[in-house]
């Protein structure tokens, strides 16, 4: 049941987001070891969109590094979840991982500010923070021990309910899901005036079935991965949340590499975070019409008053995790990037 939190990431990725048999066999076999062999965690189920991209990428590096670089995957949660993983590669047992922002939120917090809800207008908007913003994390993550080789989009993040939901007020009276030990969440309902229930991933889909909770957020890849739209009516179609995710590398095993290979290494695996994220944008398309089809109801988002009422939750929102989560300066850097007086939303 635990391996449910794979689809998360693949979102979400929503990211996802989002597991642990605690198993270290590998799942990939190379007639020849490279030099350095990166072991590789993923809640990302073997065969999902993630881990193709992914073994298609350690063909690549192997190439480009004449059988010097390669990988060794641990896909669909088998290391653990977030923070088991975490924990694997401070010993050296795991030396790289993707992670959604509850799992690298626990090394800088101060990175889900990405993570805020009702923050970023569409696609663009988030790429171009994320963009600007690399360096400036790059940097934080290094002091804790870690290198961001790249951004890994979950992506955005949608309110699935058995009810109808257009306005916050809506939300009274509903019994909404949060991940348990996730501030952003935990905070944006309370807000809401919504008391929410905490759970691990693994538990939602017994949850739903039992009525415990009846309201949900995920990445649309990750809803219909874990058949939740099977268990709901509606979706909200403004997005609640953009979902974060990174790959990380454990700063140990990677200043033991060669600097050409340190190079080769970061300069190549962005570029194939990207087309990843190219690929899973296309594939939640495709997600949203199947599980329209399937019966789900797409409420259209909301816009004048009723919009401006979840704008309102995100500053609040934004307001009160501000020195909890993230300084001040790095709230009002996205803002500033996005060109939006701080604590303030456009109409």
């Amino acid at each position: 049941m635990r391996t449910r939190r794979a689809s998360l990431l693949q979102l979400i990725a929503c990211s996802t987001g989002l597991l642990a048999f605690i198993c270290l066999a590998p799942l990939n076999g190379m007639a020849k070891e490279p030099r350095y062999l990166i072991k590789f965690a993923t809640v990302a189920p073997d065969g999902s969109t993630w881990m193709k991209k992914m073994r298609d990428y350690d063909k690549e590096i192997r190439e480009k590094s004449g059988g010097e670089i390669g990988f060794r995957f641990y896909p669909g949660g088998v290391a653990g979840d977030e923070l088991d993983v975490l924990k694997k590669m401070r010993i050296g047992q795991i030396h790289c991982a993707a992670f959604s922002g509850v799992g690298f939120g626990q090394i800088l917090p101060m990175v889900r500010v990405l993570d805020l809800p009702f923050f970023f207008r569409n696609d663009q908007e988030s790429d171009t923070v994320h963009q600007e913003m690399f360096s400036f994390f790059s940097k934080r993550f290094e002091e804790k021990g870690f290198e961001l080789l790249a951004w890994a989009e979950v992506g955005n993040v949608y309110m699935f309910s058995k009810k109808t939901i257009q306005k916050v007020s809506d939300f009274s009276g509903l019994k909404v899901w949060a991940w348990t030990g996730d501030p952003i969440a935990e905070e944006t309902f309370s807000t809401m005036g919504v008391n929410p229930i905490p759970l691990s991933i693994t538990d939602v889909t017994t949850a739903l079935n039992t009525g415990m909770v009846d309201t949900v957020y995920a990445p649309i890849l990750g809803a219909l991965a874990l058949q939740w739209h099977n268990y709901v009516k509606n979706m909200l179609a403004l997005p609640f949340a953009h979902s974060t995710g990174a790959v990380l590398i454990s700063a140990n095993y990677f200043n033991k590499m060669e600097d050409k290979h340190k190079a080769l290494l970061k300069d190549s695996f962005g570029p194939a975070m990207a087309d990843l994220t190219t690929t899973l944008r296309k594939q939640t398309r495709d997600a949203l019409k199947t599980i329209q089809d399937a019966g789900l109801t797409i409420t259209p988002a909301p816009t004048g008053a009723a919009l401006d009422e979840f704008h309102k939750v995100h500053a609040q929102v934004a307001a009160k995790l501000t020195d909890r989560l993230y300084p001040k300066s790095v709230l009002d850097a996205v803002y500033d990037i996005l060109k939006r007086t701080p604590l303030s939303t456009p109409k």
